[in-house]
């Protein structure tokens, strides 16, 4: 009792502040595991000069907020609030609950099953706040927190809820001068089975180059080790041969002319749901730890994902896999006992090819290249984009490029499973491991991606394990990067609408559409679109020949029209001159493709600066 009178007087003598926010929301915390306050029925109470208030701050130039504070949806499937957003800072955005003028947050919990309440506090620059939350029942109070912060804080904290009421309310409170946020504030109830899902990309690795799928080199014998418990795709392909559409893809289940993210201004539209959406709506912790660039949240992908960081998996980190695995693993600890998404991905396989000095010989015993990666060997001009190397020179990429690859598969991937065994939850876990798209050595002129359409570029490594190790064994069914949100989710047993990803894989003649409207690299670039089916692979370029003359020397044997048996897996016989008929049907499926094409809006948005340099030192916005 002493302490609920105490907590009156102290509420009264701050009657007079400034700032006093607060939210009402309902709860239903009958279910088990963790309740999210953010995906909770909200109610609103403010001031009437809140929105003004909160707006002014965020303009106010020297305290800089609006960089920080980004009221965006943070998941489509559940219903819109409007005070939630992303809170971005160190280049790590979370889902929060901004405070700002009269703001009241109470949550009633009945028959509760939770054991300990968690959440973070962000207090930006200027805010003098108190940050207090109290349990109330009746007219009883129960004060569980209470804190002062008048300097930039960022502070977590887990309360043990031992009260014994089974029915409260629990009441989140501001009281200052400033704005504030409750980041992530959700309630844990420990299960015994925790569901746990990891989808991992591993940015730029051709299928060809895994051992896994035949390589004459030990490049993945980790993978190998998983395979053995999981569903293998023999026929896996990307969506294009960049970063960020092969990425919108895996998240939305859509092809480009879905998703329509074409060009590295476009962002994630909000009319369709992401992958983490679904996870985080059916009761999910969602988690990544990823290398930024082209997925930087900035394009939309921290939709779903409580925790999106940009960090870890850095393309010029020499230990960026190791990185990537030490975040999941801290993250796993904190939250353990939840269900857990966590989206991991690394750019270890990207150019330059970094890795630690010890994983020097460990795919060729003279590599003597510095570890740092093929510096001699960049085009410091965009012109010889198409300038032939050595065959040593060339040789030596694919070197770096092949220990890279055994660098993350002994690190990351052996990590994660190693993890998981430790914890005993390996064989209940649902495992991802893909990439986004390959990588050219002078196969067709050229080298990197982001250029050309050809199976080296495209072939993607795929293999899921399912909870219980179920499903296992080869599949050959021709499958998309798009196809893994509903392969994922239809054998797991989560709750999702199936309009949302349609399961392709298996459909009677089915054709895989695969474009490159735009290079991130050089606007010179030809556009490309190719279809492909259990036969065939068509090409179709768009030839400037007026803009080729920007490359000295130019791109050979480039056609416009390219035709390709499957069997010629190296693509190295075109017969777009003797297969007119076999190509009738293509042509068909291109001029639906250049009418949905032209249909499409042309919006632009804003990069960042900051992000604009980064993508620049990965090659990329030459354009």
């Amino acid at each position: 009792m002493k302490k609920v009178a105490k907590f009156k007087i102290f509420f009264i003598s701050l009657a007079s502040v400034a700032l006093i926010a607060i939210v009402i929301c309902k709860c239903n915390a009958g279910k088990p595991g963790p309740l999210n306050i953010l995906a909770a029925d909200l109610k609103f109470e403010t001031g009437a000069d809140a929105e003004k208030r909160f707006a002014d701050l965020l303009q106010d130039r020297d305290l800089g907020l609006a960089k920080i504070f980004k009221r965006e949806k943070i998941n489509i499937l559940i219903p819109e609030k409007k005070w939630t957003g992303r809170l971005k800072d160190s280049n790590v955005s979370r889902q929060a609950l901004f405070s700002v003028d009269n703001m009241r947050i109470k949550c009633e919990i009945k028959n509760k099953r939770q054991r300990r309440f968690r959440f973070s506090i962000y207090n930006p620059v200027g805010s003098k706040l108190f940050y207090r939350i109290y349990l109330e029942k009746q007219k009883k109070k129960k004060l569980l927190f209470n804190k002062f912060f008048e300097q930039k804080r960022f502070f977590t904290k887990n309360i043990e809820l031992n009260q014994s009421w089974q029915e409260f309310t629990i009441v989140l409170e501001t009281l200052g001068k400033g704005i504030g946020a409750w980041v992530n504030p959700h309630f844990i109830g420990k299960k015994e089975k925790p569901r746990i899902f990891i989808v991992i990309v591993l940015d730029t690795v051709r299928s060809d180059h895994t051992s896994l799928y035949g390589y004459f080199r030990k490049t993945t014998p980790t993978l190998e080790r998983l395979a053995l418990d999981s569903r293998v795709f023999r026929q896996a392909f990307s969506s294009s041969s960049w970063t960020l559409p092969a990425h919108v893809s895996l998240f939305s289940g859509k092809d480009l002319l879905g998703h329509q993210v074409l060009a590295p201004s476009d962002r994630i539209k909000e009319d369709y749901p992401l992958l983490a959406e679904v996870f985080q709506k059916n009761g999910f912790f969602t988690a990544a730890f990823t290398g930024g660039g082209f997925i930087d949240d900035h394009f939309g992908f921290h939709r779903g994902f409580q925790i999106y960081s940009n960090n870890p998996g850095g393309v010029f980190l020499r230990n960026s896999a190791e990185r990537v695995l030490k975040n999941f693993k801290n993250f796993a600890e904190t939250f353990w006992g939840e269900d857990l998404f966590v989206f991991l991905h690394t750019y270890q396989a990207h150019a330059p090819y970094n890795f630690p000095t010890k994983f020097q010989k460990s795919i060729n015993q003279d590599l003597r290249i510095n570890a740092r990666g093929p510096g001699n060997f960049l085009k410091d001009k965009k012109t010889e984009y198409y300038k032939p190397l050595s065959e040593t020179n060339r040789q030596a990429l694919v070197d770096l490029y092949d220990t890279a690859i055994f660098y993350m598969d002994q690190t990351l991937l052996a990590g994660v499973v190693q993890y998981l065994k430790e914890k005993g939850v390996y064989e209940q876990a649902g495992i991802v491991v893909t990439s986004d798209h390959g990588e050219e050595f002078y196969d067709h002129g050229s080298w990197e991606h982001g250029h050309s359409l050809y199976n080296e570029m495209i072939r993607i490594p795929l293999l899921i394990k399912y909870p219980g190790n179920k499903h296992k064994g080869t599949d050959d069914t021709l499958t998309s990067i798009a196809d893994i949100p509903a392969l994922l989710l239809d054998k797991s047993g989560i709750e999702f609408d199936p309009t949302y990803f349609p399961d392709l894989p298996g459909e009677k003649k089915r054709v895989l559409q695969i474009a490159l409207p735009v290079s991130p690299i050089i606007k010179q670039i030809p556009s490309k679109v190719s279809f492909l089916d259990d036969q065939f692979h068509f090409i179709y370029n768009i030839i400037d020949r007026k803009a080729l003359e920007f490359f000295a020397p130019q791109p050979q044997n480039l056609e416009v029209f390219e035709f390709y048996d499957r069997k010629d897996e190296k693509e190295t016989m075109n017969l777009a001159g003797s297969r007119s008929g076999a190509m009738k049907e293509f042509h068909i499926l291109l001029a639906n493709y250049l009418q949905r094409l032209r249909k499409l809006p042309g919006k632009k948005q804003k990069i960042d600066k900051n992000l604009q340099k980064e993508l620049k030192s990965l090659g990329y916005l030459n354009n």
